[in-house]
């Protein structure tokens, strides 16, 4: 394990035990065998050091996601489960990271990490819709807002119970995400007796907007610290928010200076999440 590594697994251990305002640089310093100094040549400060964490975490999420998009031999259900499996044990798993952050960082305490924070809930929210429009069909369309809505309050309930309650250890998550996705199955099924409550038009495009232009952001972020053909590619984005925020923007250039960042495939998932925002974002117009 390289000790940038090291000093995140120490520091979330640390973070978790006294809290991350309570912790100090030497503390996490020494936890490695370093000195206070030494720190510095790996992060700026402890906030730089969360906010990597956080921003790995994001990355790690998205990614596994998407990757579960496209399992050959898989039917629709099971991508579902599949997917829903990770999710919980995602959570489960790094539940002192996100105990320290809900704990130490409240809503707006803190810009950097609110952002990342939303971002992330944008992205799976957009993840959930389009899996279950996969799973269910264009049926569902009319109640897509409703049944995300359930899914996402079913799943943070269960988390909570499970965090609370220290259950983690003797959980089955492909049990627990078997379970909700066929409660799923009987709320869709009766679906065509309901009329519902939100709609897609009730999310205003300007929220959307503002999505896209935060997964720039994200894109932008990856791309200065890999530095793969940087200056070619922040023009690009460059370019794409200034087309974005006119008030007549040209569908064919975003179209095809999206299709320019797909080539390069350190950035795909987020290329990937930019375009089907983009694609809701049109229809609303």
């Amino acid at each position: 394990m390289g000790k940038r590594m090291e000093l995140k697994g120490r520091a979330i251990q640390l973070f978790s035990e006294k809290g991350f305002h309570q912790t100090s640089v030497q503390e996490i310093a020494d936890a490695v065998g370093i000195s206070k100094g030494a720190f510095y040549k790996y992060f700026a400060s402890k906030e730089n050091l969360l906010i990597e964490i956080l921003k790995q975490h994001y990355e790690n999420m998205i990614k596994q996601a998407n990757a579960m998009s496209n399992l050959d031999g898989v039917t629709k259900k099971e991508v579902f489960i599949k997917k829903l499996s990770m999710e919980l044990e995602q959570w489960i798993n790094n539940r002192d990271f996100f105990n320290v952050l809900f704990k130490d960082f409240p809503p707006n305490k803190n810009k950097e990490i609110s952002r990342i924070m939303r971002q992330l809930r944008l992205s799976m929210l957009e993840i959930h819709k389009d899996t279950l429009l996969d799973t269910y069909g264009e049926d569902i369309k009319p109640f897509l807002t409703d049944i995300v809505i359930m899914l996402e309050g079913i799943t943070k309930e269960y988390l909570v119970t499970i965090i609370l309650k220290n259950k983690q250890k003797e959980m089955d998550v492909n049990k627990l995400a078997t379970l909700i996705v066929s409660s799923f199955d009987a709320i869709v099924h009766s679906l065509p007796q309901m009329e519902p409550v939100f709609s897609d038009a009730s999310i205003p495009s300007t929220n959307l907007k503002e999505r896209l232009l935060n997964c720039l952001r994200i894109i932008e972020e990856k791309i200065t610290k890999e530095n793969v053909e940087k200056d070619k590619r922040l023009d690009t984005l460059q370019l794409l928010e200034e087309e974005l925020l006119k008030e007549e923007p040209k569908t064919f250039l975003i179209e095809a200076l999206i299709n320019y960042l797909k080539q390069e495939k350190m950035i795909e998932e987020e290329v990937l999440m930019l375009e089907r925002l983009y694609t809701q974002f049109t229809r609303k117009k």
